[in-house]
C-alpha cells in the first residue's frame, strides 16, 4: 500500500499531462496506420496496435527519462551510448517475444507468421522502429529541455529584477538619510576638541560616533567590505553602549583570528545588524544571563555567533537590515557557501552565521 498511494497521487497530480500525451499517441497511431488498413489487415492491425505501440511507447519514455535526461544532465556521454545500445537490444528481444511467443499463443496472425519472413525481415524492421522512436524521443527531450531552460531564464530574470529594485530602493533610502559627511565630521571633530577638555569619556564617545558615521558613508556603495571594517564599527557601537549604560550592561564580546580581519570580506553592515538585533530584542541588562557575541576568523571562514535572552517586546522600533534581508543578501553573494541558523530554546535566542570564503 505504501507504494500504491504515491503512484495514485502522482497520476492525479499529472492527470492533465497524461491525458495530453495519451491523446497525441492515439492521434499519431491512427494517422500512421490508417492508410495500412485493408479488409485482410484491418483486424490484424487493430489487435496488434495496443501491444506493438505499447512497447514503442515504453521505449520512447524510457529513453527520455531513464537514459537521455540523467546522462546528459550529468554529462555521462559514454554511459548514454551504452544505455542506448542496451535499450535497443532490450526492445528487439521484447518485440521478438511478442511476435514469436505471445501473439501465436493468443492465436493472433501477424506479418511475421511465416518463419522465413520472420528470419529475413524481423531484425531490420525492429532496428528501424527502435531508431525511429529513439529519434522522436530525442526531439521530445530537446523540446521539454528548451522549455525548461526558457522557464528558468525568465525566473532568474525576475529574481535579478527584484534584487535590482531592492538595491535601488536601498540606495535611495541611503541617499535620503545621508547628510553632508564633511559637515558631520567637522562638527564632530569640533565637539571632540571641546569635550576633550571637559570629559575624556564624552570625547571618546564622540570619536567612536565619528568613526561609525565614517564607516557607514564609506561602505554606502560597496558590495563587499573587509571584516575588519565591520568589526571597527561594532567596537565603536559597543563602546558607546558601554558609556550609555555603564555597569548595567552585561554583554560579552570576543574576536579570535584578528590577523584575518583585512583578508576576509563580506557584504557591508551584515555583522552590525546581527549585533543590533541583540540590543533590539535581547535582554542585555541581566547579570544572570548576559548576552554573548563571538566572531571567529580563519584564513577561509567567518563565523559569527550570538545568544541572548529574548524580551517580550523590542527595546526600540528602529533596527538594522533584518534577519530575512541578511539571509537574502548572503544567498545572493555566497550561494550555498554560507549557513545561517537561528533558534530559540527555553527563552534563549541564538544565531550562528558561518561563511566559507573561496580564494582564487
Amino acid at each position: 500500500m505504501t507504494l500504491i498511494h504515491p503512484i495514485i497521487n502522482g497520476l492525479k497530480a499529472n492527470r492533465k499531462k497524461i491525458l495530453i500525451h495519451a491523446g497525441v499517441w492515439v492521434i499519431y497511431l491512427l494517422v500512421n496506420n490508417l492508410l495500412l488498413f485493408s479488409r485482410d489487415l484491418q483486424r490484424m492491425f487493430i489487435i496488434q496496435m495496443p501491444l506493438t505501440f505499447g512497447l514503442v511507447a515504453a521505449l520512447f519514455y524510457t529513453n527520455v527519462y531513464a537514459v537521455v535526461d540523467p546522462c546528459i544532465r550529468k554529462k555521462q556521454y559514454i554511459r548514454l551510448v551504452i544505455y542506448t545500445l542496451l535499450l535497443i537490444g532490450s526492445y528487439v528481444l521484447m518485440r521478438f517475444w511478442l511476435f514469436d511467443t505471445l501473439m501465436p499463443l493468443l492465436n493472433i496472425r501477424t506479418a511475421y507468421t511465416e518463419s522465413f519472413i520472420m528470419l529475413r525481415n524481423f531484425i531490420p524492421d525492429s532496428l528501424w522502429l527502435a531508431m525511429q522512436y529513439l529519434l522522436f524521443s530525442y526531439g521530445y527531450w530537446f523540446a521539454i529541455y528548451s522549455i525548461r531552460l526558457e522557464r528558468d531564464k525568465r525566473y532568474n530574470e525576475r529574481q535579478i529584477a527584484a534584487l535590482e529594485a531592492e538595491k535601488t530602493q536601498a540606495e535611495l533610502a541611503f541617499l535620503r538619510a545621508q547628510l553632508n559627511p564633511h559637515f558631520l565630521y567637522n562638527t564632530l571633530n569640533f565637539l571632540f576638541s571641546d569635550a576633550l577638555m571637559v570629559s575624556p569619556r564624552l570625547a571618546d564617545s564622540i570619536m567612536a560616533l565619528s568613526q561609525m558615521l565614517r564607516s557607514v558613508s564609506e561602505v554606502g556603495y560597496e558590495s563587499l567590505v573587509a571584516v575588519g571594517q565591520e568589526l571597527t564599527y561594532i567596537r565603536c557601537y559597543l563602546k558607546i553602549q558601554e558609556y550609555r549604560f555603564g555597569d548595567q550592561l552585561h554583554l560579552h564580546f570576543q574576536v579570535t583570528g584578528e590577523e584575518y580581519e583585512r583578508q576576509l570580506t563580506l557584504p557591508p553592515l551584515i555583522l552590525i545588524s546581527l549585533v543590533e538585533n541583540v540590543f533590539k530584542y535581547g535582554e542585555v541588562f541581566d547579570p544572570a544571563t548576559p548576552a554573548r557575541i563571538s566572531v571567529e576568523l580563519t584564513d577561509d571562514t567567518i563565523r559569527f555567533t550570538s545568544s541572548n535572552r529574548r524580551k517580550e517586546s523590542p527595546n526600540y522600533s528602529q533596527g538594522g537590515l533584518g534577519l530575512a534581508n541578511i539571509n537574502k543578501q548572503l544567498n545572493f553573494v555566497f550561494g550555498d557557501k554560507y549557513d545561517f541558523q537561528k533558534q530559540e530554546i527555553n527563552g534563549i535566542f541564538s544565531t550562528e552565521l558561518s561563511i566559507k570564503i573561496l580564494h582564487d
